[in-house]
């Protein structure tokens, strides 16, 4: 067969592929026997030769072999979409099998399309089964009250559809050096990840990121897979054994750029590693956007509802917090107290030595009040104004803390402030507290510049 002449006539890149079959249903070398020109300049026309083997054009990948035996040598058109680290790009690939064979060398035809962002249509252009797994996750995530109830129905899912005694999603602190599962669903009844993996690690889970490499998933569905991964990553695979895990697919999460966890499944029905490979390809990225945009969506939450400058919760958060505990639906623990605290001065230090060095005493005022209320609520009420509530708290308790407060915060401290302060032994009237203590703390001001003249007085 003319493979140079079959390339050509192609308008998209297309390489003709032989694939040395061996007895134990995996493939040997798999090696570019031709390619058209638009194939060549998309991989590189100086490291490209006819010949060559694939993996000195791109990362040695277990999950291109198995597409490329199943075409091949099993005589079966392939398709996938992927994101492909190698190359930086998505990839839209096609295997489709030539009927040609010689030598023990069977022969497919691949096509490469690719785009640098994910494409809808391209995502969408899955097998009928993976289709409507996705599908049915998508409308379990969107249903769901929150985002755990939502993706532990998807791990749920995934684990019956793969057969796998596991499947688990967890992430990973580089700085703390610490991991924690997320969401999981074992076969086995009444036991969790943590029990079934008694040998993983932090270090293990450490080294998956090198050994993934430029590949986008690692798949080991036999010995074979799992002798070549141990070339690369021993320890992992010795624990893998111990912990009698004879087969994984694992795939990243990522987050920003990085990787920030993992989905994995374990001692899965090998029968359907094709068809499990793309559907877990394609929810680590619907995961992984998911998971993503919740963080995004609770970074947003706490700039609305947080003071920059100080760190504590703002006026919209205080107002909130009073408004849902007026209709009931947000409680405080009785009894409970209330301290109304402002700073003394500001107005004059913004004058005199201009706003950052008022900004330098706010700042001071809010380290004093979280650490001496390190588990009570604290806002900032206004530009030198703080509110503190302090929830299950008996009287004595509350009023030593006020009076350290006070103590430490009096004239000629770093930070002075004049403090109100109301205790609510029944737990109602929120409002009514606060009221009180605002009004006690405007007392303690108007007294504090009635002996400090040469300060001027706030303006109300």
């Amino acid at each position: 067969m003319d493979f140079q002449g079959f390339v050509n006539t192609f308008s998209l890149a297309c390489a003709v592929l032989s694939v040395q079959e061996q007895s134990n249903n995996h493939c040997g070398e798999i090696r570019i026997v031709k390619a058209n020109d638009i194939y060549r300049e998309k991989m590189g026309v100086a490291r490209y030769h006819d010949g060559m083997l694939y993996d000195e054009l791109v990362p040695k990948d277990s999950k291109f072999e198995a597409f490329c035996y199943r075409s091949a040598i099993k005589k079966q058109k392939m398709h996938a979409y992927v994101k492909s680290s190698g190359i930086n790009c998505w990839s839209d690939i096609t295997f489709v099998p030539l009927s040609c064979s010689d030598s023990g060398l069977s022969y497919c035809a691949f096509f490469l399309e690719t785009t640098l962002e994910p494409e809808a249509d391209r995502l969408a252009n899955v097998s009928f089964e993976t289709a409507k797994q996705v599908l049915k996750a998508s409308i379990s995530l969107k249903n769901s009250k929150t985002l755990v109830e939502g993706i532990s129905k998807v791990v749920s899912d995934i684990q019956e559809q793969s057969e796998a005694t596991c499947c688990c999603i967890l992430t990973f602190d580089k700085n703390k050096k610490t991991y924690s599962v997320l969401y999981e669903k074992l076969k086995a009844p009444k036991q969790t990840f943590m029990e079934a993996s008694q040998n993983l690690s932090y270090d293990i889970i450490e080294s998956w990121e090198k050994t993934l490499g430029k590949s986008n998933g690692i798949i080991i569905k036999d010995e074979v897979d799992m002798a070549e991964i141990e070339k690369e990553n021993a320890p992992w695979v010795y624990n893998l054994r111990k912990d009698k895990i004879e087969s994984i697919m694992l795939f990243p999460l990522h987050k920003s750029g990085e990787i920030s966890g993992y989905i994995f499944i374990t001692n899965f029905n090998t029968n359907k590693v094709v068809e499990l490979k793309e559907l877990l390809e394609l929810m680590s990225y619907f995961l992984s956007v998911e998971i993503s945009n919740q963080g995004i969506i609770s970074n947003l939450e706490t700039i609305s509802t947080m003071d920059i400058l100080t760190g504590v919760k703002n006026r919209s958060a205080m107002n909130l917090r009073v408004d849902n505990f007026v209709k009931g639906t947000e409680g405080i623990i009785a009894p409970f107290g209330v301290i109304f605290a402002d700073v003394n001065g500001l107005e004059q230090v913004n004058e005199d030595s201009g706003h950052s060095y008022g900004d330098v005493l706010l700042k001071k005022a809010a380290e004093l009040i979280k650490e001496l209320f390190k588990k009570d609520e604290i806002y900032r009420s206004n530009g030198d104004e703080f509110v503190i509530i302090v929830p299950d708290c008996q009287k004595e308790d509350f009023d030593e803390k006020v009076n350290e407060l006070k103590a430490r915060s009096r004239y000629g401290s770093p930070v002075c402030l004049s403090v109100g302060s109301h205790w609510n032994e029944e737990g109602k009237k929120l409002r009514r507290s606060m009221h009180l203590a605002d009004e006690e703390m405007y007392n303690e001001k108007a007294r504090f510049y009635m002996e400090h003249q040469n300060l001027e007085r706030r303006r109300r």
